[in-house]
């Protein structure tokens, strides 16, 4: 999340009206959805991952790290579909079907140019404009601060298990098999009760602030771009009519 956050925040995109890269990445999944055309599903994962690396210069490891996980998702989830199993004589035997093979890799082909659009919202765009896009759109206030608190509680979370881990093996609580187990225990029983002192003094600093019961950001962005909305939906237009043509 911290890997991905980061991005959000400090690409070249990052200025760039968050209902242009919504619009577009979701055109991207409706028509990886739509299409049949392997052609068409391979040209939305080149497109995507050369939007994110090339246009809004997120750097390529990121990107692979960010992918690692629902890759192999993808990549299970299609070997599953290949392979099968059957009892012979009371001997599990595993092999390869091949009447699945064609569809369980487009599946997999399919699956990853929806998470490559998806990626690519989530590198370049922070939760804070998706969800302003989202109050703009009708989404109640309540839902929306729930959401951001969320958000930062994860943060917190993630803050505490990292400095009680720190502080834990500045003092070689990691050393044995035995030590490490009792340090493992001792951190996961402390870190709800630091955790919500964290957040109680978060509530008071916003009480203390004048909060009023909605959270306000400054925003950075720029106003929507209907040139730059115009050529993506032709781009869009255009690798669906391609789909129709090429296999």
């Amino acid at each position: 999340m911290r890997l991905i956050d980061r991005n959000a925040q400090t690409n070249r995109w990052r200025r760039v009206a968050a209902i242009e890269k919504v619009a577009f990445s979701l055109g991207m999944i409706v028509l990886a959805l739509l299409s049949p055309s392997w052609t068409v599903q391979g040209l939305i994962v080149a497109t995507m991952l050369a939007l994110t690396f090339v246009g809004a210069g997120v750097p390529l490891r990121d990107m692979l790290v960010s992918a690692s996980v629902p890759a192999g998702f993808i990549l299970a989830s299609s070997l599953a579909q290949i392979l099968t199993v059957r009892i012979d004589h009371f001997v599990p035997q595993v092999g390869i079907s091949v009447a699945a093979l064609g569809p369980a890799c487009f599946i997999g082909l399919r699956s990853l140019a929806g998470v490559s659009a998806l990626l690519f919202l989530a590198l370049t765009t922070p939760l804070t404009d998706i969800l302003r896009l989202l109050r703009r759109a009708g989404l109640s206030a309540e839902v929306s601060d729930i959401a951001l608190m969320m958000f930062r509680f994860v943060w917190l979370t993630l803050d505490c298990l990292e400095s009680s881990r720190r502080a834990q093996a500045n003092r070689l609580g990691f050393v044995g098999y035995r030590r490490s187990l009792r340090s493992t225990g001792m951190l996961l029983a402390n870190l709800l009760p630091r955790v919500m002192g964290r957040a109680n003094r978060l509530e008071a600093g916003m009480a203390a602030r004048g909060y009023t019961g909605e959270l306000t950001f400054i925003t950075r962005e720029e106003g929507a771009d209907y040139r730059r909305l115009l050529a993506a939906a032709g781009l869009i237009v255009a690798m669906a009519i391609l789909g129709r043509i090429v296999i």
